[in-house]
Parts: C-alpha cells; sequence; structure tokens
C-alpha cells in the first residue's frame, strides 16, 4: 500500500510553517501526522483517521486534511462516514481534490460516493459575471498588491519588486524596492505609500543576500524611499500590511505572527497566538479600533488594538472560512478573496453589529475562466477591484517559472458589492 499513499507525505507540510505548541488538550501537529504516516504504512486505517481527526481540530480549514481523513474513513470500511464527510464539504459549496492514485480512484469508482462527486463536479462551476476592469501585456511581474490612493491604481510585484502606477494603457514604473512587493497601503498623511517586501519566493533576486523581510515607506510623487526598517530575530515573511495613524501592521506567515511598526521603532509582535498557522490577510476597522485577521487553516481572528486580544470570528452557520488570502473591509462586512480553497471564490461575510460574528457567507464570484489565482484588492466605493492573474500556480517552489508554465497578462477585474 505505500504506493498508494505517497501523497500522505505531503501532511507534514498541511500548513507549512512554524507554529508554536498548541495548548492542551492537543499534541503538537506534527506528532499526529507522523503518527497517521504510519498507520497508514501499517495499513491501520481506523486510527489514521483518528489521528487525522485530531489534526484537523487544530487545522480545521485544511481540505488537505479533510480529504485525507474522507480516504481513511473509506479504506477502514466506515464508508457511511466517509460519505458524510465528503458531503459536509459539499454542502459549503466546496469540493475535495481527489489525486488520481489507486486509493482515491477506488473511492471514485464506488457508487455510494456517485452523488457526492456530482456535486464536487457542480460546486467547481463559475459563479458571477466576468468584469474586467484593465488588461496590461505585463506577464513576468507576478503581482500580488493593489492600493488605490486618489484617482491611481498602484500595482506592487513580488517578481521584480517594482510599484507600478496602472494608467489607462499601460503600467509606469514608480520605484523599485530591494524584495519582491507583498502588499501596500495607504499612509495617512497621503503623501507615501506603505509596502511589505521579501526577497524570498518568487522574487527574482532571491538568495543574493540573506532573507529578510522589511517594512517600507515610499513618497508617492517622486517614488524616493522613505524608510526601510527589517524585522530582526525569528524569521519573518511579511504578507498583508494596514496603516493606522503613525503605526503600521504586518501578518508575518513564517512565524505565525501580527507585527506592528510604529514611527522610527524596530517591528514589535502585536499578537502572537498558538491557533496561527499561516497568516494571511488583513483588514483593519478604524472605527472599532481592530484587526481583522485572516489565517489559510484556522479562519478568522479578531485582534484588539487597544488590549491586543486575540479571539476566533464567531461561525454559528459553519461557513468555511479558511483558505483566505486577502481580506477588507465594506460597509461593516468582510470582503475575502479566497484562493485557498477548491474553487477559488470572492466572498462576502457578513458581520453582526459587534462585528465579532460570521452571520453568513455569500459567494460573489468563483470559478472565473478569466482568473489565474485572484490575489489582493481594494474596495473602491461600491467596488471591489482585484488582481484576478497573479500566476502563483507558474511559479515553483524554487522560485523559478515552472516548464510549460503559461503565463497570462496582468488581469484586473471587478465585482459589484451592492
Amino acid at each position: 500500500m505505500k504506493a498508494l499513499f505517497g501523497f500522505i507525505a505531503a501532511l507534514a507540510l498541511s500548513g507549512a510553517v512554524a507554529v508554536d505548541e498548541p495548548p492542551a488538550p492537543f499534541r503538537p501537529y506534527s506528532d499526529l501526522v507522523a503518527e497517521a504516516q504510519a498507520a497508514f504504512a501499517s495499513e491501520d486505517f481506523a486510527l489514521a483517521a483518528s489521528r487525522l481527526d485530531e489534526a484537523q481540530a487544530q487545522r480545521p480549514y485544511s481540505l488537505f486534511l479533510t480529504r485525507n481523513r474522507v480516504l481513511a474513513r473509506f479504506l477502514s470500511g466506515d464508508t457511511a462516514g466517509a460519505l458524510a464527510l465528503a458531503s459536509s464539504v459539499a454542502a459549503r459549496g466546496l469540493a475535495l481534490d481527489l489525486p488520481p492514485t489507486e486509493a482515491f480512484n477506488r473511492l471514485r469508482s464506488d457508487p455510494a460516493f456517485a452523488e457526492v462527486l456530482a456535486r464536487f463536479e457542480e460546486n467547481r462551476k463559475p459563479v458571477g459575471t466576468a468584469r474586467i476592469a484593465a488588461e496590461y501585456p505585463d506577464t513576468g511581474l507576478l503581482p500580488e498588491a493593489i492600493v488605490k490612493i486618489g484617482d491611481d491604481f498602484l500595482i506592487g510585484s513580488v517578481r521584480t519588486g517594482g510599484v507600478f502606477e496602472a494608467t489607462e494603457s499601460e503600467l509606469r514604473k514608480i520605484t523599485q524596492l530591494d524584495g519582491g512587493v507583498f502588499d501596500l497601503a495607504s499612509s495617512t498623511d497621503g503623501a507615501s505609500v506603505v509596502a511589505v517586501a521579501n526577497n524570498q519566493l518568487a522574487y527574482e533576486k532571491r538568495g543574493e543576500r540573506p532573507a529578510a523581510a522589511a517594512f517600507v515607506t515610499f513618497d508617492l510623487a517622486s517614488g524616493s524611499v522613505r524608510t526601510r526598517t527589517e524585522v530582526e530575530g525569528d524569521a519573518a515573511l511579511l504578507g498583508d500590511v494596514e496603516a493606522f495613524g503613525a503605526v503600521m501592521y504586518a501578518t508575518d506567515s513564517l512565524t505565525p505572527r501580527v507585527l506592528s511598526l510604529a514611527g522610527a521603532s524596530k517591528p514589535e509582535t502585536l499578537a502572537a497566538d498558538p491557533r496561527f498557522v499561516n497568516l494571511q490577510g488583513l483588514a483593519l476597522d478604524r472605527k472599532k479600533r481592530r484587526l481583522y485577521v485572516a489565517d489559510y487553516l484556522t479562519g478568522l481572528f479578531v485582534i484588539d488594538l487597544k488590549t491586543k486580544s486575540v479571539a476566533p470570528l464567531a461561525n454559528p452557520s459553519d461557513a468555511h472560512l479558511g483558505g483566505i488570502d486577502g481580506l477588507y473591509l465594506h460597509q461593516g462586512d468582510l470582503i475575502g478573496v479566497q484562493n485557498g480553497t477548491t474553487p477559488q471564490r470572492i466572498v462576502r461575510i457578513d458581520l453582526d453589529g459587534k462585528g465579532t460574528t460570521a452571520r453568513k457567507l455569500t459567494v460573489l464570484q468563483q470559478s472565473l475562466p478569466e482568473w489565474n489565482e485572484p490575489t489582493h484588492g481594494i474596495v473602491d466605493g461600491d467596488m471591489f477591484v482585484y488582481i484576478a492573474t497573479s500566476n502563483w500556480p507558474a511559479y515553483g517552489d524554487d522560485g523559478a517559472i515552472r516548464d510549460g508554465a503559461a503565463l497570462q497578462p496582468l488581469r484586473l477585474m471587478s465585482v459589484d458589492l451592492k
């Protein structure tokens, strides 16, 4: 059976980043994964299912874990349990990607799964109308960051470290940063731009010097860099940034935490929680002085900027709140770019009056053929404008373009939030 379960070796990377030891009564995630791997190898599928269940409790939105829990139940003879678990995924409007292994092929061919597999295929279909706001022929940027300042849209490149003004006809380079640009935000003064830059992942000059992650500000008119402050100590990969007064906030997906930087000081940890695993999006509620933070695998959290307390966003409707990259606020609700799910989606998460409970998740767009992994966006009045073709799938773990990968032009798309 070893050849059938080669995929299980990747379980240890499901989460992809280091995490603090979880609080009791949870056992370390890595131990649970190792025991699940051993149980698969010895064909003790009931034990594998049990250990994966425990792991899923710590990574509730990992569809990779869910997929393997379904398989473990099926191989243990618990067809009803496997079917119920798969059906719960379908009920959330999602699908499981089943690899073409002998074990999963056995599951596919079982008549008991025909209906839920059909629901998966239905869930993969496009939703919403494709609205292209602009398109540029540039294919080699790996665009991740977008911000609107005044009437101008700025685009940041992970691949080159350039920041560009998106005019009607072209991208005009306004500055060059030392590191790939993962996010941009407008500063309070309106004359400068806040960025987070990392010389890692698919940055074209990665490896030329030690890995670094930095907060950067640059002048909007001249493009000249005003400040650059690197994160010291633990390894860091800054993903999303917000600015509030003289303070900048950023998520760190490598050492999962939220950092803050005030003035000329050094970055400090605003929040580190054992439930943080792979932090991504960040949305700032200035009125309530709180941050909403998206974790790919553990969902959405609320950080009180006064007390620094961290609480999970309550989710009584059991919506799938994982896999969110970009995260934004619009009229008291959250808008999320959910590119870590199948299918990929743009979603609205309706919040209660206190802003601490997700009442409902609504899919605004999904699986549009014009997409190539949407990433970040910007709320522009009642429109959400976003990067639809990041080209992330074209890049391998070594940061190089995969052989035969097709790079698409930069496409900005929009969805009406009304």
